[in-house]
């Protein structure tokens, strides 16, 4: 998915970068940043490593999610966010230990489910292959990658299980890991993957994660399992992630009793920092956990993701 010159160009203005990374092939865009060609860079750079000073409260990136509005918003996630991220899938799904895993990459750089896909990799010395866009949007051309590559562990959308299902060609794949996200997982095409798995003697492991931008990509998890599968129209989004927390709040901002609808609201370790430049809606929408006392700066936080939903949504 290419991104628009016009997008481009509002977020260059609206963070202030001082740097743009670009290629010799790429049109550079129009700003007061310094552009390094990194062709040229490569080739002159220094052989040392960098000596940066970074903590765990140091901003680690910005990624800009259009939202509910239309318009653009930076997010901000610091780097202890995204180490919770990492060790918190490694604890809960890859259990890779001093194992290697292949690792697919799906997701464009510019969404947030990358983040996931290459720091999970990189900081638990896997190894990532970077799927070609043209692959990525075919699901015959998808298995056929997956087997030629001996891929083992992938994270895409219920669009790419929908490609899969319908190419149907699940024999010799080495998939143990299957992370699927980005919106609802119908309950019809996860039992279908697993059938076909299951018909080609391979048995992957299928897990549904959910979580907003401002939750640094996952903050649930459910894995899907034929015999235990709840009977409604989409998986559940499962159990909090690490040290997150799940609750379902009525509009006076009390626990709702179990079954009764409300908004969703998650707290802890995932997350992020606020929006950049926008004070008032950081406020709004970034706040403290009332059932787990702390303060803004070293405490817990919560972010109100407002989507309306019961307890059976989520698994305690």
């Amino acid at each position: 998915m290419s991104v628009s010159c016009e997008r481009i160009q509002y977020i260059l203005e609206d963070c202030g970068a001082d740097f743009i990374l670009t290629e010799s092939k790429v049109a550079a865009p129009e700003a007061d940043a310094e552009l390094i060609d990194l062709d040229q860079a490569i080739a002159e750079g220094a052989e040392e490593s960098l000596n940066a000073d970074v903590n765990a409260r140091n901003l680690a990136y910005i990624i800009y999610t259009s939202g509910t509005t239309g318009r653009p918003k930076g997010v901000m996630i610091e780097h202890r966010q995204v180490h919770h991220l990492v060790e918190s899938l490694q604890q809960t799904i890859y259990q890779s230990g001093s194992q290697t895993l292949r690792m697919a990459l799906l997701a464009p750089f510019h969404f947030d489910a990358s983040v996931k896909q290459i720091f999970a990799s990189l900081l638990l010395g896997q190894t990532l292959y970077i799927v070609p866009k043209k692959t990525v949007t075919n699901g015959a051309a998808l298995a056929a990658y997956y087997r030629r590559n001996s891929i083992e562990a992938t994270d895409g959308t219920p669009a790419h299980l929908q490609m899969l299902v319908a190419a149907g060609d699940f024999e010799g794949l080495k998939l143990k890991h299957m992370l699927i996200g980005g919106e609802g997982l119908s309950s019809v095409v996860a039992d279908k993957l697993l059938k076909l798995f299951k018909e080609a003697g391979t048995a992957p492991r299928l897990t549904n994660v959910y979580g907003p931008t401002e939750t640094c990509v996952d903050a649930s998890v459910h894995p899907v399992i034929p015999e235990n599968a709840v009977q409604s129209a989409y998986v559940p989004i499962g159990k909090a992630l690490g040290n997150n927390r799940l609750y379902i709040l009525d509009q006076k901002g009390r626990l709702q009793p179990e079954g009764v609808a409300g908004e969703l609201y998650i707290a802890g370790d995932g997350v992020g920092r606020g929006y950049l430049h926008l004070p008032e809606l950081t406020e709004e929408k970034f706040l403290q956990d009332p059932f787990v006392p702390g303060d803004r700066i070293t405490g817990p936080e919560m972010w109100y993701a407002g989507s309306m939903m019961n307890n059976r949504h989520c698994l305690y």
